[in-house]
């Protein structure tokens, strides 16, 4: 049983080739590449040719996992290649972003599209499946397939996907950068603040509701919140309220006592606000309140 498919580049006859080769040696696929250049455009014939009465007696079947096997081959060099170039050329066309801002969102960009979107896992295998998925579609149809012809006008689905990577990386560089300036002033606040206390204790229940002391173990929670309403905080929150009152009293040590991993976000933004201002107690009768 023969047949034959003819794969067309400008760009991506070693990928190709290769990934073909390596197919050859791990899955014995009795596949002949005989590459020919036609001016700046590759052609590689890949002849099929596996004389089994098996082969022969089911042909299409037979050709149908010849074409899957090509198919992989081509949704892997996609992966490797044209989509970090394509993710480069949607990031620099950001006017907005400077040179060094853009490689570190092409860099975010691409740890997303290979390690997952936010919190969807194994989001590289997804998409080289959607991309097997239409290649074969074409291949069904033709066994002619020119790959960057393929990229232009049939990968809508797949570009869609890698565009999605590219819109959520600049949206997290804008939010970290917008962050990372609020960080900046709230920083310059607290260091032109005569402190109210040297030292204040926080503590925070499992639900979020912290508690402020002196000390001298004082409970001083709302001392430092009159201009608080602390039975109606749904608009900015337990822990939103907790960095204003820090902010208010400017200590020159913040002593936290809390013991539990669901306010990372609100820890880290006290962190960076009062830098070597904030300790971390091992362990005493406050924690034990908490």
């Amino acid at each position: 049983m023969e047949h034959s498919v003819q794969l067309g580049t400008q760009k991506y006859r070693e990928s190709i080739c290769e990934c073909l080769r390596e197919l050859c040696e791990q899955e014995q696929l009795p596949l002949q590449i005989v590459e020919q250049r036609q001016g700046k455009r590759w052609l590689i014939q890949c002849k099929f040719d596996d004389p089994s009465p098996e082969a022969t007696e089911n042909e299409s079947i037979t050709q149908r996992i010849h074409r899957y096997y090509l198919a992989n081959a081509l949704a892997e060099t996609i992966l490797l290649h044209w989509e970090k170039e394509h993710v480069q050329q949607l990031i620099q066309k950001k006017h907005h972003l400077t040179e060094d801002n853009w490689r570190m969102v092409i860099n975010k960009a691409l740890e997303y599209l290979n390690k997952g979107l936010g919190q969807v896992q194994g989001y590289r295998v997804n998409r080289k499946t959607s991309l097997v998925t239409q290649i074969l579609s074409c291949l069904e149809q033709s066994t002619i397939f020119d790959i960057e012809g393929f990229l232009s006008f049939r990968a809508q689905e797949y570009k869609s996907d890698v565009g999605k990577a590219v819109e959520f990386a600049i949206n997290e560089y804008i939010i970290e950068k917008e962050y990372l300036e609020f960080i900046q002033l709230l920083r310059h606040f607290v260091d032109s603040q005569k402190p109210r206390l040297e030292i204040l204790h926080v503590g925070m229940t499992p639900k979020g509701k912290f508690h402020l002391y002196n000390n001298e173990g004082v409970k001083v929670t709302h001392q430092f919140l009159e201009d608080y309403q602390l039975d109606n905080v749904q608009e900015l929150g337990y822990e939103d309220l907790l960095v204003s009152a820090l902010i208010a009293v400017a200590p020159r040590q913040v002593t936290l006592h809390i013991r539990y991993d669901g306010y990372k976000d609100t820890l880290r933004t006290i962190r960076s606000v009062f830098g070597e201002r904030v300790q971390d107690c091992q362990g005493c009768s406050l924690c034990e309140k908490f």
